[in-house]
């Protein structure tokens, strides 16, 4: 259908200044020196915010145990396994190396006990035994964890563990991943099983009958407000890493809800790690903000309609719409009206088309209708205006 543009076209303008919704807006933001790489960015739409080096692969430690746990959960949920399960410990799972829950050739543990623990402390030993319980073997859950990545698009993984840990003390291999893969790997984890982080949050693992107390390996937790996830990793060539999120709930609407996702890789001393890792997730955090731009049945113009008993329609969007925006974004709309629209119309009946513009780039169409019937004028008034017209009355 053909359009026409008229000139008092309805312009929202919305210049976007969120600092009227928040105290701090940060300005851009560079965590680069001593790092391998970073990115934060928005879980739900996936857009980044801030990006260094994301591309490329580097060494993931254990953070792989994020895709050991997303494997394991889905597992879960296919019904292949139970989280009430008794999962024996092998020998090999009990003298895996590197960070430990503790394991015991021979002992029977609960699967979701060995779940959360690799997500709170990173117990190595713990992810050995998972990946033989579900799998059969550690090889073929290696097969599970590269077919998953594959799956939701990651393409710069290597696995050689279901652990992050080195093959040997001279590290000269160990798994891989780049950060905007693991950004993607997270995003997908918490968009599945946003419970994840009731697992995450958690300040520590407390098993009397075990005799085991220990931290949470995340050092955000309970030092950052709202910090609720998501998992660590170290080796001496990765570096020190941390996958960190936090949510914004906004209390009087649901749909501005988000979570940002920080990745941090190969920082080099603790103190770095947590101030840089931080700086990523303040920066999401108050520079970025879901923004409802049009309301269902606001009205948004007025069209002229010239055989209509009243020639000036008001017009209404069909629908919502929210989008996310950074501070002082600016956001324009232009309705383009259908050509020849004559009355009779029916409430509801479509007339055009509201465009919303982010920074120039069309990126929502909006059919607009009309807020009620509109009459069509009788011959003697069509008349009579068209006179008045052309006396300029």
């Amino acid at each position: 259908m053909s359009y026409k543009i008229y000139v008092k076209r309805f312009i929202l303008s919305l210049l976007v200044i969120l600092l009227l919704t928040c105290n701090t807006a940060y300005a851009d933001i560079d965590v680069s020196e001593n790092i391998k790489a970073a990115l934060v960015g928005d879980a739900e739409s996936g857009e980044i915010f801030y990006e260094y080096q994301s591309n490329e692969a580097v060494e993931l430690a254990s953070v792989t145990k994020l895709m050991t746990y997303l494997v394991t959960r889905e597992e879960v949920e296919k019904g292949t396994v139970s989280l009430s399960d008794d999962v024996i410990v092998s020998n090999k799972a009990a003298n895996t190396v590197g960070s430990s829950f503790g394991l015991i050739e021979g002992e029977r543990i609960n699967l979701e006990l060995l779940m959360n623990s690799i997500l709170i402390v990173s117990g190595n030993d713990a992810a050995v035994a998972i990946a033989e319980h579900v799998a059969g073997s550690e090889e073929a859950f290696l097969r599970m964890m590269e077919n998953k990545a594959t799956e939701i698009g990651i393409t710069t993984a290597k696995f050689i563990n279901p652990s992050g840990m080195p093959i040997d003390d001279q590290e000269t291999d160990q798994n891989y991943m780049s950060a905007a893969d693991i950004f993607k790997l997270a995003a997908y984890l918490l968009n599945k099983y946003p419970d994840v982080v009731q697992v995450t949050n958690q300040l520590e693992v407390v098993i009397p009958e075990r005799n085991f107390v220990r931290e949470a390996t995340n050092p955000l937790l309970g030092l950052m407000e709202g910090v609720d996830g998501l998992k660590t990793g170290y080796t001496d060539k990765a570096g020190l890493c941390l996958v960190s999120t936090i949510p914004y709930v906004d209390g009087s609407d649901s749909q501005k809800d988000r979570r940002v996702i920080a990745v941090l890789m190969g920082a080099q001393s603790h103190n770095d790690r947590i101030n840089k890792s931080k700086e990523l997730l303040e920066y999401g955090l108050y520079n970025y903000f879901i923004e409802k731009i049009i309301e269902k049945d606001q009205i948004v113009g007025e069209l002229f309609i010239s055989n209509a008993v009243d020639v000036n329609v008001k017009v209404k969007a069909s629908e919502e719409f929210y989008q996310l925006v950074k501070n002082g974004t600016v956001l324009k709309t232009e309705i383009k009206y259908f050509e020849n629209i004559k009355a009779p119309l029916l409430e509801g009946d479509s007339v055009g088309t509201l465009s919303v513009y982010l920074n120039a780039e069309k990126i929502k169409d909006i059919p607009v209708q009309v807020i009620s019937n509109v009459e069509k004028a009788g011959l003697f008034k069509r008349l009579l205006r068209y006179i008045s017209n052309l006396l300029g009355i």
